[in-house]
């Protein structure tokens, strides 16, 4: 009976084995056959992947050479402290400390300490360099241990490209950055984003395997496709020129503890940016390259406005050179509001060219009030007509819509044309004010602000370059272009004008002051401090505006005493690195802006009386 139970024993345990090896052989059948592809797949992917090679991003260059921005290949070398023999850390661990300090500030203890405790806790990714350059790398690879590769010297370098810009923080803002966020769109600022498409180039691939730790390896392949690089372009900025008006501009915002500030060189002819700077602060009360206030910040003109009335007033002939108009005691009642000239007691009766000399608030006032009131219509109609609508360029991306209201505009009311004369209830970008006066300078042609001169391949010779921009061919006639040439040079080299102080013995400079009240409906009222102008006055080569915003009032918020000593400075720094005129006596200086008197100008008499409230 014993012999019998356990015979049925031993055929019941053979059968459990045969049938759990049976499994196990179908399964592997199962496996290797019917869903090999499946596992070998998922094998695959873990092991070898389809791998994007990035392309060199192209260099951006100053107009004279200068690097502004370039792509620069780093290293960062990790340690895989667990992989190394025994035998191989323990006898060169000391010299490879003592190698390390060829780089690292660290001392030769230090390094030591460091690699011992990284190894005691298993670390297989410890830090030694980050951002080291190849000369340094395969420097690295031949010190101790490390010497051993990767397998057995726990050597790990990885390669990066980093986004680097030589001149530091000057222009830091219009040449921005761009950045690819995880939903794969790229977003930014300036010329780095605004000229993403060229700078980028296209990505390659390639078929790479893993082989250890993280690491990858290419394998050969004839899939392989070479990424193509990015084009370099060119901008319009001057670098010598970015220096001077960064380091003046800064210089002024510090001293005048303002919020913040910008300023722009153009040239006059070809609209191209020469330099740009703006300044923010920050809750430290650092400044430093905020924001695009030059090209994106939308500020009511305030004074600097004046002369595009003006200038609608004279193109539609309605006043002429020789028009009175009677500033009274300097102050006058809209509609409940009052204007008020920054002289007490007002300027009294004044001719058209006085308005601007002394930027009298009740004188344009009451000019354009009173030609317009019954047609308010054509006076913003003429502004449009100026091109001073619209945006003026395309390369940063940011620049907001001028507000120029008109009488179709539902919010139009009775303040809206007195208010608009002397530039409130409208805005603009400072960008899109020096546009205008720049067409003052160029003869009456607006031409767009330019960024870019050109783009070309990496290493080529060949460049696109881009073409000038017209936006409007002219947008006054010569004559009133040359009387609003006379107001500008009056301005500063007049005894009355606003701005004598800034007028130089060595260039002649013109321009306006610009002195805008903000948060005027609060107690606490701020100031924007402008100068908007070009040099040299009898034949411009650049414009120039400079905005200073919400300087700390103890210290002055005029225009002319705030912006226009920075404007000063710009011009007679670059007139002394490259000389734009010969110096000339006092009596040659002017001869091609004297006006010509037209006898058969229509005189007209702006009346005194105010509009009723």
């Amino acid at each position: 009976m014993k012999s019998n139970h356990f015979a049925i024993k031993l055929i019941l345990i053979a059968f459990a084995f045969l049938l759990v090896g049976g499994l196990v052989g179908y399964k592997l059948v199962e496996i290797q056959f019917i869903e090999g592809d499946k596992y070998r797949k998922i094998a695959s992917d873990k092991t070898i992947r389809n791998y994007k090679i990035k392309p060199i991003r192209g260099n951006i260059y100053s107009t004279d050479g200068s690097l502004l921005a370039t792509s620069v290949t780093k290293y960062d070398i990790y340690f895989d402290t667990k992989v190394v023999d025994d035998k191989i850390f323990n006898n060169g661990l000391e010299k490879l400390s003592h190698q390390l300090t060829q780089i690292s500030k660290k001392s030769q203890d230090e390094l030591y300490n460091y690699i011992i405790n990284a190894r005691k806790n298993g670390n297989r990714y410890l830090s030694i360099f980050k951002g080291i350059s190849r000369n340094e790398v395969e420097k690295i690879k031949k010190f101790s241990i490390f010497k051993n590769g990767l397998i057995k010297g726990g050597l790990i370098v990885n390669k990066r490209v980093s986004r680097e810009y030589p001149l530091g923080k000057i222009a830091e803002r219009t040449i921005g950055y761009e950045r690819l966020n995880s939903q794969g769109f790229f977003s930014g600022v300036g010329l780095e984003h605004g000229f993403g498409t060229l700078l980028r180039g296209k990505d390659g691939f390639e078929i790479q395997r893993k082989i250890y730790n993280g690491q990858w390896k290419s394998l050969d392949n004839e899939n392989k496709k070479e990424p193509i690089n990015g084009y370099d372009i060119v901008t319009t900025i001057d670098s010598e020129i970015q220096d001077i008006v960064h380091d003046y501009l800064l210089e002024q915002t510090e001293k005048f503890q303002a919020d913040h500030s910008s300023a722009i060189v153009m040239e006059v002819e070809t609209g191209n940016i020469k330099a740009i700077s703006n300044f923010g602060i920050t809750d430290d009360s650092k400044y430093y390259e905020k924001l695009n206030y030059a090209v994106g910040e939308s500020i009511e003109p305030g004074s600097t406005f004046k002369l595009a009335a003006i200038a609608a007033a004279l193109e539609d002939q309605v006043i002429d050179t020789t028009t009175l108009v009677d500033t009274e005691k300097g102050e006058l009642n809209y509609y409940g509001y009052k204007v008020r000239d920054s002289r007490k007691g007002g300027y009294g009766k004044i001719d058209v060219m006085d308005v601007i000399r002394l930027s009298s608030n009740t004188g344009i006032v009451k000019i354009i009030d009173s030609v317009y009131k019954n047609d308010s219509k054509k006076f913003s109609d003429r502004l449009y007509n100026f091109g001073i609508y619209e945006k003026v360029q395309e390369s940063i991306k940011g620049e907001p819509n001028p507000k120029i209201p008109h009488p179709s505009d539902k919010n139009w009311n009775g303040l809206s044309l007195p208010w608009m004369s002397y530039g409130y209830g409208l805005s603009m970008t400072p960008l899109q004010i020096l546009t205008f006066y720049n067409s003052i300078a160029n003869d009456g042609e607006m031409v767009g602000p330019k960024f870019i001169y050109s783009y070309k391949k990496p290493g080529s010779t060949n460049e696109v370059v881009y073409e000038k921009r017209i936006l409007k061919k002219s947008i006054f006639s010569k004559k009133t272009n040359n009387i609003l040439k006379q107001m500008l040079y009056d301005v500063v080299n007049h005894e009355n004008g606003t701005a004598k102080n800034i007028k130089s013995d060595y260039l002649k400079l013109s321009g306006k002051t610009g002195t805008t009240q903000v948060d005027y409906a609060s107690d606490d009222i701020n100031y924007i401090s402008s100068f908007v102008g070009y040099f040299p006055a009898n034949n411009p080569k650049y414009s120039c505006i400079v905005v200073i915003n919400k300087p700390n009032k103890t210290f002055g918020y005029y225009g002319s005493s705030v912006a226009a000593p920075v404007f000063k400075k710009i011009a007679e720094k670059i007139q002394s690195k490259s000389p734009l005129i010969k110096l000339h006596t006092k009596n040659e200086l002017f001869d091609k802006l004297k006006l010509t008197s037209n006898s058969d100008d229509k005189k007209i008499k702006i009346d005194n009386n105010k509009i009723d409230s």
